[in-house]
């Protein structure tokens, strides 16, 4: 098979947040300006084993079903109200301590695949628990901007193509 030229960068990455995402509907606020990176961890099908007394190999099934995806993000930490860390933080101590994440890729624009939080319906962006929203760790000797965290846990992601 020939090398690929259609490779993405990761530094045209477009990321958003919802907090009042519902179906299609919701507003959704682009933080791309202040993002560093996007970790999806999680996803493996829960799978067992067990040894018998016969053979020397385990018995392995799958479940057909998959372990809750986390996904962790790098931002860039100001002291502005109401600027992506604020407003976050404010979601994440009230009572409500939810969100709905999406990112694309490919960066914006119609006709690209965009990768989103969801539920088990698998149909549309959904709001899901943040898991934990730090605040930036500082060195001295660093020049570096500060970053703060966040994560969250789905049930699942949502493939789509934007329109």
């Amino acid at each position: 098979m020939p090398q690929t030229t259609a490779a993405l960068a990761g530094s045209i990455t477009e990321i958003e947040y919802s907090v009042n995402a519902s179906g299609t509907t919701g507003a959704w606020t682009d933080i791309s300006g202040y993002a560093a990176s996007v970790s999806i961890s999680g996803g493996e099908q829960v799978t067992g084993s067990t040894m018998t007394m016969d053979g020397d190999a385990a018995i392995v099934t799958g479940s057909n079903k998959t372990e809750p995806f986390t996904v962790e993000f790098s931002i860039v930490y100001t002291d502005t109200d109401a600027q992506p860390f604020d407003a976050l933080w404010d979601r994440f101590k009230g009572a409500t301590k939810t969100v709905a994440v999406r990112w694309t890729y490919a960066g914006s624009g119609s006709g690209k695949q965009q990768y989103a939080t969801t539920d088990s319906a698998k149909t549309n962006p959904v709001l899901v628990p943040i898991v934990a929203c730090s605040p930036p760790n500082a060195e001295a000797g660093s020049g570096d901007p500060l970053m703060f965290t966040f994560s969250v846990i789905c049930p699942d992601i949502l493939k789509s193509t934007t329109a």
